[in-house]
């Protein structure tokens, strides 16, 4: 199991940072927080024509032909840039569809160029899907990026469904901790759906993706904390020297750095794990997520620290970091969820 960066990841990676930077400096995440679903539209086919969302499908359905790991690379760079809206729902729309029949073709090409946005209910927060055939009915709570998308991929017990949203489908925006990745509650009433994965395989597949993809975000906005630390303990003086000289907070640098690679080395390795479809795929992303989200809580809370007074301030970016570590920490499985997985697991084995 080679867990090295190859040198097509390395170019996805450049390509991927370069455009974030141009489209989505820090500047341009804050003019979208609360932004209308139309002030994404141009930021969502510039990604598309740079194949964001069809880095994982085979060639023959408009895709890139890689896998789940330079898909992980790609969500590294927009959880690095604290990128808003609903981009994991939107990948794995792509995934989902690509495994439908010819019916979710026109639905796939629209989520591949860039013209449908969509949000993945993939916790089982709202209670039992009740399905008929072509149509379901139920609620999803705390759905991310509800608000901006027009479709929805499903995940339920033994099915994933795809629900373009119409007027059987209410969204309702919910207030979140964090503005950049805006949750709400989609209730379905008899929405028309696309039955795009018929078996409890089908199902699990995409919560695992779901599950590494949300941690590679996770990991490269672990990074960012890191690396905004280190740049501001340079450039700040106190007593005539760079207070990155002091052991108080070097050694708070370093910690944060420890920590940022325990993150990236256990989401790689269960990445691959889920790429592979290794037996221990399901132990390896619930290891992933609980080392990930501690890692994002105390990163972002000690980046606030190494910032001093300046920290706590609406002006400095490093609170939308701490906001997003806690929702991630919330959502697709908390990490006192996981850690009760993973013990019944020890024990039953």
């Amino acid at each position: 199991m080679d867990l090295m960066p190859t040198p097509e990841q390395d170019a996805i990676r450049d390509s991927v940072r370069t455009f974030l930077e141009t489209e989505l400096p820090m500047s341009q995440v804050r003019t979208l927080l609360g932004a209308p679903t139309a002030a994404y539209a141009e930021l969502w086919r510039r990604a598309a024509a740079l194949g964001f969302f069809a880095l994982g499908l085979p060639e023959a359905l408009g895709g890139a032909g890689y896998a789940l790991t330079e898909e992980m690379v790609l969500f590294e760079e927009l959880g690095r840039a604290l990128a808003p809206g609903p981009w994991l729902g939107t990948v794995l729309a792509a995934h989902a569809l690509a495994r439908g029949g010819a019916e979710a073709r026109g639905p796939l090409a629209a989520v591949v160029a860039g013209e449908l946005r969509a949000a993945a209910c993939i916790d089982p927060w709202g209670g039992p899907l009740e399905r008929r055939g072509d149509r379901v009915s139920g609620t999803r709570r705390a759905v991310l990026g509800a608000g901006l998308a027009e479709g929805f991929v499903v995940v339920d017990d033994a099915a994933v469904l795809f629900v373009p949203r119409g007027d059987a489908v209410a969204v309702q925006a919910v207030p979140s901790l964090d503005a950049t990745n805006p949750i709400g509650t989609v209730a379905f009433h008899d929405a028309s759906c696309l039955v795009v994965g018929r078996d409890v395989a089908s199902a699990a597949a995409l919560r695992r993706a779901a599950a590494v993809l949300s941690c590679a975000d996770a990991v490269g906005g672990i990074a960012r904390t890191v690396e905004m630390s280190v740049a501001y303990a340079k450039v700040r003086h106190q007593f005539g020297k760079p207070i990155g000289s002091f052991q108080a907070v070097k050694h708070r640098c370093a910690d944060m750095a420890v920590r940022a690679e325990v993150a990236r080395s256990a989401t790689t390795y269960a990445t691959v794990s889920v790429r592979d479809g290794a037996v221990d795929a399901d132990f390896q992303a619930a290891v992933a997520k609980v080392l990930a989200a501690d890692a994002y809580l105390r990163n972002s809370a000690d980046n606030v620290q190494n910032h001093g007074g300046m920290g706590f301030t609406w002006e400095c970016d490093a609170h939308l970091y701490v906001k997003r570590a806690r929702a991630f920490d919330a959502t697709l499985g908390s990490r006192r969820t996981q850690l009760d997985a993973l013990v019944a697991r020890l024990r039953s084995a």
